[in-house]
């Protein structure tokens, strides 16, 4: 069986990937290179931010809990700084947090570990 490539028309679109866990940020790195996307990544909410602040992003995908910075303040900064921008919790434990940042605007999407890859980028490249 031969693997296709997604194709999808913003092939510009960059994404800036957040999460503390080396090997879920690689993989999602990986994934979303597939969809045709410009990665950035950073491995906590400190660097996550000076990224944000020096690179166009479209979408942010950032894990929620994170040593310094979370990904809750994370969220909060962009958002304050550019309002039209994709941002996407993760989580693997209690979603009541990222449930309130869908609430009050802050998030666009809400993703619970572990998640399909495949829906993630769809859902975010929608």
């Amino acid at each position: 069986m031969l693997f296709t490539q997604p194709s999808y028309d913003e092939k510009n679109q960059s994404i800036l990937i957040v999460d503390d866990d080396e090997m879920v940020l690689d993989i999602l790195s990986k994934g979303f290179e597939m969809y045709g996307l410009n990665v950035f990544k950073a491995e906590n909410g400190l660097d996550g931010w000076r990224l944000f602040q020096n690179k166009p992003v479209e979408i942010v995908l950032t894990d929620i809990q994170m040593p310094g910075l979370d990904g809750i303040e994370l969220s909060k900064r962009i958002r304050n700084q550019s309002p039209h921008t994709k941002i996407a919790v993760m989580t693997g434990g209690n979603t009541d947090i990222a449930a309130e940042l869908l609430n009050d605007g802050t998030a666009t999407f809400l993703f619970k570990k572990p998640f399909a890859i495949s829906c993630v980028c769809e859902s975010l490249l929608s």
